[in-house]
């Protein structure tokens, strides 16, 4: 979601996830600065949205893609993925399709602009939002009547870009955490949010919001998550304090947010619910003091649960 070290993944090539987040692929990374050096359009010059993302498609009530050069197949993949997604997301935490109190959030846009050229010259315009990105999920204020959830991103090699993540963190926000971005656990000031007072005790929640979207996007299957867990970087208890400026990066973030998730989901899905009572209803104090009394007392368990997942895969190939 944030910006974050992540390298990004297409979308359209059956499993498909990943945050929007600066990019760790030296040859992306060049397109990337290159496009960005090249931003020379002034803002009188721009057309409005609605006149670039000319192409507008309703996935069903919930779910609209906007595009510049999308092909109908494309869209229609990208539809059947989300739809997919977001019943896998209330099976999972059997939400019954209601969402947290005062959240307005009926429907996300994915908005692609065709290349990252595109993206750099229009999207800071017509989003107020930063472009030296692959993409990013825009909350905005769901408490308020009519506010529109955003995905802004881009075609590149003909593949979409992180959308299935970010989707995730759509759902999620709405069915299980209360308030908009800024309401939450985190060390973030950065734009396009601003936050004015980012939290900043721990343990923050940055391990679940990013470690949930990995874990139901890939499910049991993240190769590079699960090639780093015998090396047992972290406990368990460390990862609960992960944020975005602070116990941060790439790895820590995405791959280790997964493997906590995924551990926790498996192994102890009561305190999960617990948890998500209190996230809920957005009583962060207590969420943290629910927390605080894990502390240590299943790190013990997590060493042996990497052990045994990376054991399982080796004798699996």
């Amino acid at each position: 979601m944030k910006n974050i070290n992540k390298p990004l993944l297409t979308v359209l090539s059956g499993s498909f996830a990943l945050s929007a987040c600066l990019i760790t692929n030296p040859a992306i990374a060049n397109e990337l600065s290159a496009t960005t050096q090249s931003k020379t359009t002034t803002n009188e010059q721009l057309a409005r949205v609605e006149q670039v993302l000319t192409q507008v498609h309703h996935c069903n009530k919930s779910i609209t893609i906007r595009s510049q050069a999308l092909s109908q197949d494309k869209v229609a993949t990208a539809c059947h993925e989300l739809i997919t997604q977001e019943d896998k997301f209330h099976q999972i935490f059997n939400s019954r399709n209601k969402p947290v109190r005062d959240d307005n959030n009926t429907s996300l846009r994915a908005n692609f602009y065709s290349s990252n050229a595109e993206y750099v010259k229009y999207a800071t315009e017509h989003f107020n939002m930063p472009t030296n990105n692959g993409g990013m999920y825009l909350e905005g204020y769901p408490e308020r009547q009519g506010n529109h959830a955003e995905f802004v991103a881009f075609e590149r090699n003909g593949g979409l870009w992180n959308l299935s993540h970010e989707y995730i963190h759509y759902l999620d926000g709405r069915f299980n955490r209360y308030g908009d971005y800024c309401n939450g656990l985190h060390d973030d000031h950065a734009g396009p949010e601003f936050c004015p007072t980012p939290n900043s005790s721990y343990p923050h929640g940055v391990w679940w919001s990013e470690g949930v979207a990995e874990y139901i996007a890939w499910g049991k299957k993240n190769p590079k998550a699960i090639a780093i867990a015998g090396r047992k970087t972290y406990a368990l208890s460390e990862l609960f304090n992960t944020s975005y400026n602070n116990n941060n990066g790439s790895e820590r973030v995405y791959r280790w947010g997964y493997l906590a998730v995924r551990f926790m989901m498996e192994n102890h899905r009561d305190k999960i619910e617990q948890s998500l009572i209190l996230s809920r209803q957005g009583n962060w104090a207590e969420y943290q003091t629910l927390m605080r009394t894990w502390s240590t007392s299943m790190d013990q368990q997590w060493f042996i649960w990497l052990d045994k997942l990376t054991k399982d895969k080796s004798s699996a190939r």
